[in-house]
């Protein structure tokens, strides 16, 4: 075992040995670099055939080394050479052909041609470096034109968006205040697919919630009208939230006097539900229902009249047959199901 590690580590050295060697070679010499790493190349190759070589160069292992370390160094000494070769050339053309010496500089090496240029040919030096800087100029004001026109996408596009959350939250309570944070909300909501911008305009946009008393919470309902579409937006932090409305059932199966209690306290404090709720059914008996406007509050008389029956009065604008815009009012009683968080119109009047 120790006599394989020692042959290992000589046979590591002479690679290694013959790896400075080489290196010094092309040093002084790339031409005769490549010949001798050519020679080695070969005989690596031949040892690795047949196990056998000169006898620092035997063993197919050995072999192989020395055939990949000496044909890396003929490749870069092959490229030294030439570059060599195309320097004396280059050097005789400067002399006697300037224009075939310019013309080969020019694609290999396009810094050095134009210090040449400068010194073969002033006037052409003088108009290369013109060319280059109204070049440079137009590639600026390109790209300038093309910020501006970025720029001025992006702000039709912000107008656009804006646009369409005004639409989403145009009819919501206490908007002046709390703009902004309704219009991300809103935004937000409809751009990942948990509202749609209908059910926006047709609940009005964010209604204040009474229930979270003097917090300024708002709801919105998303996907249908049960407890479990209702969505909550706190305007102070911005979180939406799902939810019941925020209180919780004291109410025992032994106390059934405490629970129609509870049911009536869930019952009051919900006429910005009713009037939401009940505008569906008012959109239901109009000639043209996507035409209808409403106001983003109820008429005086909406109130719970008990046992979460409620009378809502209100008013709209929406065409006729003839597509003119006319006023029209309606009244109706909606009655609210707090056990499973859902509505139901007991009677409308439509004018």
């Amino acid at each position: 075992m120790t006599s394989q590690i020692l042959r290992f580590l000589i046979a590591t050295a002479e690679i290694g040995l013959m790896f400075v060697v080489l290196t010094l070679v092309l040093i002084a010499s790339p031409f005769a670099a490549f010949v001798a790493a050519l020679a080695v190349c070969l005989l690596g190759l031949v040892a690795a055939i047949t196990g056998r070589g000169l006898p620092r160069l035997r063993g197919r292992i050995k072999g192989i080394s020395a055939f990949a370390v000496a044909g890396i160094f003929a490749v870069i000494a092959s490229q030294a050479h030439q570059a060599d070769q195309r320097e004396a050339r280059w050097v005789e053309l400067r002399q006697t052909d300037p224009e075939a010496y310019l013309a080969e500089l020019a694609p290999i090496d396009q810094e050095r041609w134009l210090e040449e240029l400068g010194e073969l040919r002033p006037e052409r030096y003088a108009e290369e470096i013109e060319r280059r800087e109204a070049q440079r100029e137009a590639e600026a004001a390109e790209a300038a034109r093309r910020a501006e026109a970025e720029a001025a996408e992006q702000r039709e596009a912000d107008a656009r968006a804006a646009e369409v959350a005004q639409r989403l939250i145009a009819g919501s309570d206490d908007l002046d205040e709390h703009h902004t944070v309704f219009a991300d909300a809103a935004t937000d909501l409809v751009a990942d697919g948990t509202c749609t911008e209908a059910e926006f305009v047709e609940n009005g946009g964010w209604v204040r919630s009474t229930t979270f008393e003097t917090r300024p919470v708002y709801f919105m309902y998303c996907g249908g009208t049960t407890v479990a579409n209702r969505l909550y937006l706190d305007a102070t932090t911005g979180d939406v939230f799902r939810g019941t409305d925020g209180r919780v059932n004291l109410a025992s199966d032994e106390n059934s006097s405490a629970q129609a209690a509870e049911r009536l306290a869930q019952c009051r404090d919900h006429e910005a539900e009713a009037y939401t709720m009940i505008k569906a059914d008012v959109r239901r008996v109009l000639v043209a229902p996507s035409t209808a406007e409403f106001p983003w509050r109820y008429d005086a008389g909406t109130g719970h009249l008990g046992d979460c029956l409620y009378r809502v009065n209100g008013h709209f604008d929406a065409q006729n047959g003839f597509g003119a815009m006319l006023r029209g009012t309606f009244t109706g009683t909606i009655r609210y199901f707090p056990e499973r968080g859902s509505w139901q119109t007991q009677s409308l009047s439509v004018n």
